[in-house]
Formats: structure tokens, C-alpha cells, sequence
């Protein structure tokens, strides 16, 4: 072999393991900028993209994103219209609005915590990460959330013309001639929405040994971790969402049928949200729904997956009569009855200061930082002249 091309060959191969060690180097010095932001305890539960290494500039035009309500196709929604932080990032609707003023089939989730989750929608197991879940509310087209089907040319060129969008793209993704593509758009909005955590609850500063519980609320810890009521066994991990149920092949099952309805004795939910039926077209899988965090109830009422439940009363009334029997209206039927109701639903017995006790427990799990914390809130309300 020629002497110079032995050369080339050489300084090829040097240049190739440069550019992967250079990779791995800053990939690692990403990941470890996002980690920062995570208590040292929970880091080993962090579950990131690695499509999508961790910025701050990233998340900082994220977070003005997610508040501009030009991100809909009409500018009458914001991601923060549905994911209010008063309301610990949900907006207090039973059902939320899009731009048109059509319901989502759903109530709104809480956005915390959400690099956590390996499963991040009600009835989609397909989603694992916050950057795969945003095409949802931008191209849903039943109901449409922010319209972007259609009209992705219009609302990238609303956003270019801006001179503020434009430099701040720039910084975060220096390396692209035309920053403004529609995969930058979601990367920004879900590093932002990564930054969303909620860890300081009275119930984490008691297993901290920074406070006490009190007497009502250690009685209802008592209760919530109780073979007798098993509410730990669907809601355990960080965020209080991660069962510890299995399914025949050992895997854990993230998405249950509680028995809420069961129309005309056939197990139907309603047909405007069947749950992981939709996704799979299994008809055991009816009214299938994830676990939901229960960490912030005081802020997220109303409750279930299509905001049913207007108190936590009504809630544990549910699990405690083993499903709900819904006496009148076109969606009655008698949930205890739901032939695809998982087999942990069956009821138990609470007094009255018992259900009080466990409430109380509930309660504790929320952290009120979460709605006062600056970092999260509208960065628009804060600097007037990016209006």
C-alpha cells in the first residue's frame, strides 16, 4: 500500500474515533447539565431521549414556546392554556378545550416529574418520551388541540419573522442553517417540560426527616400502604403512578380498567374515549387507562381520565364500592359489573374518619412550590418587550 494512502487511512480512522469520543464527551456533558436540576437520589430513575441531549438554551426558548399562544394555527392556544402551573400544569377543566373550542376526549395531565415516566399517556404505550408525546397536541386532528396538520409552513414563518425567536433558535441549535423545523420546535418545548419537577411535598420532606406528618395524615400513610386497601400497589415510585402489578409473562401492567363504566352491561366506555382499546383493538383492553400520578391532587381536581370525579370523596367512593354504579343518564351502567375490570378492584370498608385520614394523606403528597416556582412560570409576563 502507497505510503500516503496508508497516511489518509490513518488520519481517517483517528479522526472517526475523535469525533465519537468528542460525541460521547459532550452527549455526557449534556446529560450531566440536566441531571443538576434532579435531587441526587432520584437521578438513577431518570429516563431521557438520547435523541435529544439536554440544553439550557433548549429549554429556555422551550419555555417561551410553551407559553405563546402563536404556537396554535389560529393563536388562541398555548401548551400553558392546557397545562396551567396554578393548577400543578393541568387547567382545571373536566375536559380541556382546543383551538377551535372542541373537548379533548381527556382531562388535562399534570406535567411534572415526567422524565420518570416510561409510559407518559392515558392510553398510548407507544409514547415513551416527552418528544415523541408533543406531536399529539401539535397534529391531533380529533379534536384539533393546536392545528398544526396542515399548516406547519404558517406557524414555523409566524415564528422566523420574529427577531427574538430568530436569535434564540440560533443559540440553540447552532449547528443548522434554518433552525426553525418542526422537530427543533418539539425538542425545545419538550427539554423545557423536562425541567418540570415536583419533589417537595410534605410527604418527601417527612421521608427527608425534615418534618413531621401529622397524627390523621400517618394514619392515612398507614391505610394508602395497607394490604387492606392496596393503593400501593398501582401507585408506587416517585410519582406515586408505577405498579407493582404483573402481568402472565412478569411484565408490569401500566394501564387498568377500574371499572368507572360499563354501558349497557358490555364493559363500553364511552365512545368518545375507550382507553388503550383504541390504540390495541383488543376488546379485553376497554377502558384501559394508565395509572395517574397522585402527586399535587390539591391543584389537578377534577379527577379520573375525563375529569368525572370533582372531589377525592368521590374518588375513593369508587374504589371503595369496587367500581362506580352510575344510576341515570345516557352513560349509567354499573361499574362493579365491568367484565374487563381488573381483578384488584373489589372494594374494601372505610369509616368515616378513616376516608378523612386517607385524604389527608393525599393532600400531603402535594407540593406547593410547584405553582410559585419562577422558573416555570410565563417568561412573557416577566420581560414586557418580548411580547
Amino acid at each position: 500500500m502507497p505510503k500516503h494512502v496508508y497516511i489518509l487511512i490513518t488520519v481517517f480512522c483517528l479522526g472517526g474515533i475523535f469525533f465519537i469520543f468528542t460525541t460521547q464527551g459532550n452527549r455526557k456533558k449534556e446529560e450531566n447539565a440536566f441531571l443538576k436540576l434532579i435531587p441526587q437520589e432520584y437521578r438513577s430513575s431518570v429516563h431521557l431521549s438520547r435523541d435529544n441531549p439536554f440544553t439550557e438554551e433548549k429549554a429556555s426558548i422551550g419555555r417561551y414556546l410553551f407559553y405563546d399562544r402563536r404556537l396554535s394555527f389560529n393563536q388562541t392556544r398555548s401548551c400553558a392554556s392546557c397545562h396551567d402551573p396554578a393548577f400543578s400544569f393541568t387547567d382545571g377543566y373536566r375536559r380541556s378545550v382546543g383551538a377551535l373550542g372542541d373537548l379533548h376526549q381527556r382531562n388535562s395531565s399534570p406535567l411534572i416529574n415526567l422524565v420518570f415516566n416510561k409510559h407518559l399517556t392515558a392510553a398510548d404505550p407507544s409514547l415513551l418520551f416527552p418528544e415523541e408525546q408533543i406531536s399529539n397536541p401539535m397534529f391531533r386532528v380529533n379534536p384539533i388541540e393546536l392545528g398544526w396538520k396542515g399548516n406547519e409552513v404558517m406557524i414555523l414563518k409566524r415564528l422566523k419573522e420574529d427577531p427574538f425567536y430568530k436569535a434564540k433558535m440560533k443559540l440553540a441549535f447552532p449547528n443548522d442553517e434554518d433552525p426553525f423545523t418542526v422537530k427543533n420546535i418539539q425538542y425545545s418545548l419538550a427539554s423545557f417540560v423536562k425541567t418540570i419537577v415536583s419533589l417537595n411535598a410534605p410527604y418527601d420532606q417527612y421521608k427527608e426527616n425534615q418534618r413531621e406528618l401529622s397524627e390523621l395524615e400517618e394514619q392515612g400513610m398507614a391505610l394508602f400502604f395497607s394490604s387492606r386497601l392496596n393503593c400501593s400497589k398501582c401507585h408506587g415510585g416517585i410519582n406515586f403512578s408505577t405498579p407493582s402489578v404483573n402481568d402472565s409473562d412478569g411484565d408490569t401492567i401500566h394501564y387498568f380498567n377500574t371499572g368507572l363504566y360499563n354501558l349497557n352491561g358490555t364493559g363500553d366506555y364511552p365512545a368518545y374515549d375507550q382507553g388503550l382499546y383504541e390504540k390495541t383493538s383488543d376488546k379485553s383492553d376497554k377502558g384501559k387507562f394508565r395509572v395517574p400520578t397522585l402527586r399535587n391532587l390539591t391543584f389537578t381536581a377534577p379527577y379520573f381520565h375525563d375529569g368525572s370525579a370533582e372531589t377525592l370523596d368521590e374518588v375513593i367512593n369508587v374504589y371503595e364500592e369496587g367500581g362506580r354504579n352510575k344510576l341515570t343518564g345516557s352513560l349509567k351502567g354499573d361499574g362493579r359489573k365491568n367484565p374487563f375490570k381488573h381483578p384488584l378492584i373489589i372494594g374494601f370498608n372505610l369509616t368515616a374518619i378513616e376516608r378523612k385520614a386517607l385524604i389527608s394523606f393525599l393532600f400531603s403528597l402535594s407540593d406547593s412550590s410547584i405553582i410559585k416556582n419562577q422558573s416555570y412560570s410565563n417568561p412573557f409576563t416577566q420581560d414586557e418587550t418580548k411580547k
